[in-house]
Parts: structure tokens; sequence; C-alpha cells
């Protein structure tokens, strides 16, 4: 039996193929021919471990053990790897290894080409990856272990538990899901001091957020560390005018002040 009747979707690889196209702007190590390269290979294996015959439950877990003990695509575990590695989703398909977010972008993307409803939710522990089985059977998978949790809801439960279950159906959407993959980025390469990279990945932001004064802060922040003062004092005063209650527009402020009081005493 396929499982192709779950599929909702005509464009099962836009969130992957949209977020491996920014970060081609700030990472350099991986080209896009490459990755579907790595991407088509992967996608053989795993439909070949698949019995057709089976049920679409079945077809599913043995899915999962193939992309878990077969392909190896897994958390990081012991290596001790740079969470902008982790967080980039170009070196989580050609290292088959990331973060949870990662993670489960990969094996939506490699589970809907075999024709699962595979998704992204909200669940109240976080963001995790779910699977529909049929309107009333979905699977939970932990994409960092591959361990999985089965609900179903029949005639004899609660209505309430009956719409507990539907909303883990809900999938985030698509605009959310890449900002977050972005902004995990942006996150990680500024801790890390990679400046350059981050401002290219920060401005990607701006272009997808064009009125939140927070990236116009951020790339404040970033322009600052790359002695860009000039350009990073115009963001800082976008966002101290948009946000003057908040905190850090505060502290920035003051910091400002302070950087003209000292040019005025030295002229």
């Amino acid at each position: 039996m396929s499982a192709n009747w779950l599929y909702e979707s005509d464009k099962p690889e836009d969130l992957l193929r949209e977020v491996i196209l920014l970060e081609s702007s700030w990472q350099d190590e991986f080209f896009i021919d490459d990755i579907d390269l790595q991407l088509a290979e992967l996608t053989a294996q795993l439909s070949a471990s698949i019995d057709k015959t089976e049920s679409v439950q079945e077809q599913l877990y043995q899915a999962v053990d193939c992309l878990i003990d077969e392909l190896a695509i897994t958390g990081p575990g012991l290596q001790d790897l740079p969470e902008s590695s982790l967080a980039n989703l170009s070196f989580c398909i050609m290292h088959r290894t990331g973060n949870e977010m990662t993670l489960a972008v990969l094996f939506r993307y490699l589970l809907r080409q075999l024709g699962f409803n595979a998704l992204i939710s909200e669940l109240e522990e976080g963001m995790a990856l779910v699977i529909r089985i049929s309107s009333s059977e979905l699977i939970i998978l932990d994409a960092l272990s591959g361990a999985t949790e089965y609900l179903i809801s029949n005639d004899d439960v609660k209505n309430s538990l009956v719409s507990d279950i539907a909303a883990y159906a809900k999938e985030i959407p698509h605009d959310e899901l890449v900002k977050t993959l972005i902004s995990d980025q942006k996150l990680a390469l500024l801790d890390e001091g990679m400046f350059e990279e981050a401002l290219t990945c920060v401005e990607t932001l701006m272009d997808l957020l064009p009125e939140d004064p927070y990236e116009r802060r951020d790339r404040g922040l970033v322009l600052n560390q790359l002695d860009c003062g000039k350009w990073a004092k115009d963001d800082f005063d976008y966002f101290i005018k948009a946000c003057p209650n908040d905190p850090m527009a505060m502290f920035i402020r003051l910091q400002l002040e302070e950087q003209s009081h000292i040019v005025e005493t030295i002229h």
C-alpha cells in the first residue's frame, strides 16, 4: 500500500529548497548541485528500504529505521560541532547531522518525497515533526533520537482529546519556519563571532521582516563589530525610535551618548 494518498501539498520541497538557497549567500562550503545529488541519493535509499505491501504505519516505521540506522542521519551525539554548523541546513544534509530543527526539516523533506504527510507543528514542548497517518492517527517523531510516539483518536475517547490530537496536525506556517531557521543561524553566527556571515544572514532576515526593528538592531550590532559605526548608528537610531521602552534600547542610547561625548571632548 503506497503512502502517496496521505500527501496533501503539491510542493513537498519548498521549505528545504528555499532555506538552502538563502544559505548560499553566507555559506560557501556546499554547492547546490552537490546538495541536490545528496538529496536524490538519500531519497532513493530511503525508498528502497520500504515494503509497499505493508500498511502505511509500518512503512513509516521502516523509513524511520532507515533514516536513523542505515543512513545515520542523527543528532551530533558526542561530536563537538559548532552550533553555526548544526543550525545550517546545507551542513545537515551533507554531513547527516544537525540540531533538532534542521534534522526535522530534512526528515520532512525526505518523508514527503515518499508520499508521507509530514509536517512541523508547535507542541507544548516546542516544535516537533509530525506524520499524519490518517484523520485520526498521528505519529510524533523526535528528529534527534528517532523515537516515535503514536497517537490515535476514536469514538470512545472524549471530544477534548480528539481536538487535542487534531491540533498536532496543524502545520506551522511556511514563512514562520523559514524565519526560525534563519534566525537560529544568525544567533549562532553572532555568538561565534562570525560577523561577516552574520551580516549577510541578518540582512536576509531584514528582507523577510522589513518592518521588524529588532532585525535593524541586530544589523547595528553586527556593523558595530565590523567597525562600521556610522551605519550602525542609523540602525540603532531606528531601533530606539521604534522601541523606546525596550531595555536594550535604553542601553544603546546611553552607549551612543557616551560615544558622542568622547568625540566632542577629543575635538
